[in-house]
């Protein structure tokens, strides 16, 4: 096991951010006919505090909605582990298509909240919800991509995710609805709701992963994918 600690000072307004990652080097596998086989990435990401939960009154079609709702933009299970967190394997393109984005007003919450696509792919936008919705989406330049109204369930409308970058999802009939679609050329994936996530069919070799999440900050870090075998890499959040 190898244990890398990075600390960064942000001299500027004196906030130390402080992310350690843990390799741990899976058994490797068999070549087969001299080739190489695919490895994995698998991970954890964690925090190391566990947030207080946080209900939003809410104002506006209580019928579905309810007179308060929680807001899930850190999402840490009782084991510290957070979902909704992007790990990308910079400069590794996908070795398949991801499944196709899809923005679900569900519950009175976008369903997923966070999701990955390549550029140039499509997203479809829906509804499970009888009020209206605004699904109002913005680039990395807080510039409109799309905004669409629905009324009421049963309506699918299709829209382009053009080039790479960071989708923010808004919807403006109920201002506590947020979803992310993390557009990149880079194979990438999702925390599940414990914080583990996998990467599947990486060629053997040495990578950098970077982190996203839409509030917590995270360091990027090396790992060496074994041929036939599986890294396995634990994020800490700030």
């Amino acid at each position: 096991m190898r244990q890398i600690q990075i600390k960064r000072q942000n001299l500027n307004d004196s906030v130390l951010l402080v992310a350690t990652v843990v390799l741990i080097v899976g058994c490797c596998g068999m070549t087969v006919s001299g080739e190489q086989t695919m490895g994995a990435i698998a991970g954890y990401v964690r925090v190391e505090t566990i947030p207080d939960p946080v209900m939003l009154e809410v104002m506006t079609d209580q019928e579905v909605c309810g007179k308060e709702i929680q807001d899930f933009t850190t999402l840490v299970d009782s084991a510290y582990g957070v979902a909704n967190a992007v790990i990308s394997v910079r400069g590794l393109d996908w070795n398949e298509d991801p499944p196709e984005a899809v923005i679900n007003n569900k519950g009175c919450y976008f369903v997923p909240r966070v999701q990955v696509a390549k550029p140039r792919s499509q997203v479809e936008v829906q509804s499970n919800d009888n009020i209206l919705h605004s699904t109002h989406a913005y680039d990395d330049r807080q510039r409109t991509l799309f905004n669409i109204a629905i009324p009421f369930p049963g309506l699918t409308v299709t829209r382009l995710l053009r080039r790479p970058g960071v989708v923010r999802v808004e919807c403006d009939s109920h201002s506590w609805m947020r979803g992310w679609i993390y557009v990149t050329d880079d194979i990438s994936t999702v925390s599940g709701s414990d914080g583990h996530f996998e990467l599947v069919g990486i060629l053997p070799g040495t990578y950098e992963l970077s982190i996203w999440h839409e509030q917590y900050l995270g360091m990027p870090a090396k790992v060496t994918v074994p041929t036939g075998g599986r890294i396995d890499v634990v994020f800490t959040l700030q």
